[in-house]
């Protein structure tokens, strides 16, 4: 598994660098010379400079991209006077990383890059190890919520240290990973009322439902410290962090004035999903979404008070009389809540770290509810995705015969289901969503797109120009929520979230099947937008699709670069962003706009 886990994580780093720095070149068999020709065998090379020490990067390609993400058909070699060498891969990374710290303006240190790029590589290889066996069951047809949130095996395929989780040990990779298919109770405090801050949008509190929810699952000796501090609230944590805060003289303190009671761990077995720290399961009432101080990617997954006051505000908003128009005008669209939060308060300050936010959990088992970066994952040994078990299915349910026809369908629903009811909301109504891969789901019914699931409160974005209506109902939206930006800024991120990252994935992986080409969908994709500013003429968002050469792209490798922490960060300042030529732009010689 070594050498497939450094091929696959050479390719998520060499991907995010190509994209992001604009320093790689495609060469065809025919621009190829002898030497480079010995090592691609006839395939595509992707030519990367190393500055450094004067050297090529040679990085042999099986399957090429309009849209960004290409298949390494084997590690690279670098081309150095004349001759091929062998270069270890941590040897690589330092030396793309190198050139770009020397050719940086502001002074930057790529160690802890190199750092979490080898941890998110050994990660890899021990998820991928743990996973042999499931590896077609990865790219099988049929998969529901928890199936596809558990098999997530890759990550992030643009992201330079997916699997990176600074925090964990071995062990924890264990229990509480959804790639190696883990599973964990929470753990329980029993807390004096006056230290618990609370918050929720349902009919009752969060804290009452909880404990008549978890009554059954209790044992006696809990059913007894419950009967004696009767007025008490249940705070749940992930077992991780309560292990950490733990360690905390405040914790001690209530402990020693019987202030806190530590019950441990138990109720319901859950598993965690793509995001790790929320946990979910068909048998609970709800998905939890506890604080968790590991540094999962480029942020330390701690909640923060505005994300609990947005979920609750989103709630508000979707069951409003107002919301409900909403979303009988958008019938295939569909939100999943995160309706109310509990936390421990100490000198009426919200510990953050304490944070658990509860999620809807509105899915049954034989429900076809896929997360969207699973669904465009690669098998990690074959030339194969979720698509081709998809089309193939479909294919023998005779709904339809040709593989270019179904992939062609398949698509153009995909975009039925999604474009019209997100433009709707975004331009009648100024709402906006954080709509990447791992945040959008799709409910699937005979393989084709049904419903688009929308979630996680931390992407709620309100644009102040076209809001006006939603925010004079919820102005806590404002207020508390934070979630307010200008048309500009939210213009941005979703243009790179929904349109950059989710739709741009999906016809990557459909392209990567074989039965079309990515261009084809690009020229579907545009029909689309065209049709919707005949829609919306005055729309900054789709015109800036259709006519700008250029994109906003979330630069994951250069964010990481700068050590930001997209959730501490401000609004404005999360993460780096760079300009990427527009596959989407309409040229004045192509013919179909004449």
């Amino acid at each position: 598994m070594k050498a497939l886990a450094n091929r696959l994580a050479m390719q998520h780093l060499v991907n995010a660098y190509a994209q992001e720095t604009g320093k790689g070149t495609l060469l065809e068999k025919y621009q190829q010379d002898s030497i480079q020709l010995t090592l691609s065998h006839g395939s595509t090379l992707l030519v990367i400079e190393l500055n450094s020490i004067q050297a090529q990067l040679l990085i042999p390609l099986s399957y090429v991209s309009l849209v960004g993400r290409h298949r390494i058909a084997q590690l690279p070699q670098v081309l150095s006077q004349g001759q091929l060498r062998d270069f270890s891969p941590i040897s690589i990374v330092t030396l793309l990383l190198e050139d770009l710290v020397q050719a940086s303006k502001i002074t930057l240190d790529a160690t802890s890059l190199i750092q979490r790029w080898a941890e998110s590589r050994d990660a890899l290889q021990y998820f991928l190890s743990c996973r042999e066996p499931d590896f077609n069951h990865l790219i099988a047809a049929e998969q529901n919520f928890l199936d596809t949130e558990q098999a997530l095996i890759l990550g992030h395929s643009m992201h330079p240290a997916p699997k990176s989780r600074l925090g964990f040990v071995h062990e924890d990779w264990n229990h509480y990973c959804p790639e190696a298919k883990g599973k964990t109770q929470l753990h329980y405090w029993l807390i004096s009322p006056e230290f618990i801050a609370e918050g929720s949008a349902l009919n009752q509190a969060i804290s009452l439902q909880l404990k008549q929810q978890i009554l059954p699952h209790l044992n006696n000796s809990e059913h007894i410290r419950l009967k004696q501090y009767p007025d008490y609230k249940l705070l749940p944590l992930h077992p991780w962090q309560a292990r950490y805060l733990q360690t905390k003289p405040w914790f001690k303190e209530l402990k020693i004035k019987r202030k806190l009671f530590d019950l441990g761990e138990t109720a319901w077995f859950l598993s965690p999903t793509t995001s790790v720290r929320t946990l979910a399961s068909f048998t609970a009432p709800w998905m939890f979404k506890p604080s968790l101080s590991v540094m999962i990617t480029n942020s330390l997954r701690v909640n923060l008070a505005k994300e609990c006051y947005r979920g609750e505000m989103s709630h508000r908003l979707w069951h409003s009389k107002f919301g409900q128009q909403i979303l009988q005008h958008c019938p295939s669209l569909k939100a999943l809540n995160d309706p109310a939060w509990i936390a421990l308060n100490i000198n009426d300050h919200m510990m953050n770290e304490t944070i658990c936010i509860f999620r809807d959990q509105p899915f049954q088992p034989a429900q076809q509810v896929s997360c969207i970066a699973s669904l465009c994952q690669d098998h990690p040994t074959q030339a194969l995705n979720r698509f081709n078990s998809l089309f193939a299915m479909i294919k023998n349910n005779a709904l339809q015969t040709d593989e270019h026809d179904i992939a062609l369908s398949w698509f153009k629903e995909f975009l039925a289901v999604s474009l019209p009811p997100l433009m709707y909301l975004y331009h009648e109504h100024g709402m906006a969503f954080e709509s990447h891969q791992q945040n959008v789901l799709i409910e699937l019914e005979q393989g084709m797109p049904k419903y688009l699931w929308l979630r996680d409160n931390q992407g709620f974005y309100y644009i102040e120009e076209l809001a006006t209506q939603v925010l004079a109902q919820f102005p806590a939206l404002s207020e508390q929520a934070q979630a307010v930006g200008s048309q500009a800024f939210v213009d941005e991120k979703f243009s790179y979230y929904f349109f950059g990252n989710t739709l741009f994935g999906i016809i990557n992986a459909i392209g990567a099947t074989g039965f079309i080409q990515e261009q084809e969908l690009l020229h579907i994709l545009q029909d689309e937008l065209c049709a919707l500013l005949q829609q919306y003429p005055q729309s900054s968002l789709l015109k800036g699709l259709l006519h700008s050469p250029s994109l906003p792209y979330k630069g994951n490798l250069l964010t990481r670069l700068c050590e930001l922490d997209e959730l501490m960060a401000p609004l404005e300042a999360q993460s780096v962003y760079v300009a990427l030529p527009n596959p989407l732009c309409i040229l004045q010689k192509d013919a179909r706009y004449a």
